[in-house]
């Protein structure tokens, strides 16, 4: 059986090692997340005697302390290196290319600058001085006045300092529909050789990463280019189509199909 989305992003948050948060009894995780590929169909039986694979091992990062100014989203160092990304403008094709994408999970990113291009895409834009919510998506910038910080750039996970970090990530996965949530990274990161990850190399930091990649992933397919007036024609044509189908559903003595609540940016 495939694993489903939701087995991932609850790893997202009971892995996490804040104190604040309970752990899961480990019958209910699987030796593979979400983001694994699955694997081939036909594999030989493993010896009893065999040696088991070492299992890769989690890279804890040690506390950045610059992070801790509040200054730290304006000053700290943007672009230059292999990430594709600036402060200026808008994003572009450029910076949402999968090869760039990639580079997130490769960690040849940072956690400032991986923020720094969610924050574009979600609308918000540098004045050469400060972040201003000038293009936010309506629905997003009444939570979200200033860029939150979905990574946790500080490395700090205690309750009060990573906890707000924790729910902002957990907003922008709530804002993609259920029905795209398993599909961008899978489809676009393993022609990079990407497979996955397994549990016991998971962190909070890499699992913010995986999802924020598919975060921009999503935009990129189903927000990049249209306006706001565009995108809510579009939702409006979607759940009348929606609501056809489930009349027809309800017609044919068909169960409902539960969808988890979706808060969308716009």
């Amino acid at each position: 059986m495939k694993p489903s989305i939701s087995i991932f992003l609850l790893s997202s948050f009971l892995l996490h090692d804040g104190s604040a948060f309970v752990s899961v009894p480990s019958r209910s995780i699987s030796r593979q997340t979400f983001l694994q590929a699955e694997a081939p169909s036909e594999q030989p039986p493993a010896s009893a005697n065999e040696p088991k694979p070492a299992q890769p091992k989690a890279v804890i990062l040690d506390p950045y302390l610059p992070a801790a100014d509040p200054k730290y989203k304006v000053t700290g160092k943007v672009g230059g290196g292999d990430f594709i990304v600036s402060r200026s403008g808008g994003p572009t094709d450029e910076e949402l290319t999968d090869e760039n994408l990639y580079r997130i999970i490769e960690r040849k990113a940072s956690d400032l600058e991986v923020n720094t291009l969610v924050w574009k895409c979600l609308g918000y834009r540098f004045d050469g001085q400060e972040w201003a919510p000038e293009e936010v998506f309506p629905k997003w910038k009444d939570r979200f006045p200033e860029p939150p910080d979905f990574i946790g750039m500080q490395r700090m996970y205690s309750k009060e300092i990573d906890g707000p970090c924790l729910r902002n990530n957990q907003s922008l996965v709530r804002s993609i529909p259920a029905e795209n949530k398993d599909s961008y990274l899978k489809k676009h990161m393993m022609p990079f050789g990407f497979t996955g990850y397994k549990v016991s190399e998971l962190t909070p930091n890499l699992t913010r990463r995986a999802q924020c990649t598919n975060w921009l992933l999503f935009y990129r397919e189903e927000l990049y280019g249209y306006t706001v007036e565009e995108l809510r024609e579009r939702r409006r044509l979607k759940q009348e189509q929606q609501e056809k189908e489930r009349l027809v559903r309800i017609e044919k003595g068909e169960e409902e199909e539960w969808k988890p609540p979706v808060k969308e940016v716009f």
